[in-house]
């Protein structure tokens, strides 16, 4: 009995434990998928933008596909200002072919919330990272 009982309680500090983990802090490189094209998933919450940092190679197509749980949200970049995209709970598509190496914001906003990027409040911040095609796989 008394076994069973620390079991139990050991189980379950397990599973809170495993709820309650930071989310990452190291740049995530995207997975070149058999089409070719660089695919990650990236989660919208309540002031995160998860993984916060993707690194993907120029000149090859990108796909993010981007979810939240939260609510009337929108994808925002700064690889396509003033354009925001409604996502949900479901992940949808965020495709495009980066040119430009460079450091470029992502996040997610509530809808109908000014696109300027001056304009931080209520906006959860991303980066991505664009690197030069050097041929390595």
């Amino acid at each position: 009995m008394f076994r069973r009982f620390i079991f139990v309680i050991g189980f379950l500090a397990g599973c809170s434990a495993a709820q309650s983990q930071a989310i990452s802090t190291e740049a995530w490189y995207a997975v070149t998928d058999a089409q070719g094209v660089q695919v990650i998933n990236v989660e919208c919450g309540a002031g995160f933008v998860d993984p916060q940092e993707i690194v993907v190679k120029s000149r090859r197509p990108v796909e993010l596909r981007v979810r939240t749980s939260e609510p009337s949200q929108e994808f925002i970049s700064d690889l396509s200002p003033g354009v925001g995209k409604a996502i949900g709970k479901k992940p949808v598509p965020h495709r495009f072919t980066p040119i430009a190496h460079g450091r470029f914001a992502i996040g997610c906003q509530k809808q109908g919330e000014s696109l300027e990027p001056n304009n931080s409040k209520g906006k959860k911040k991303g980066l991505l990272t664009v690197v030069p095609d050097n041929g390595i796989k």
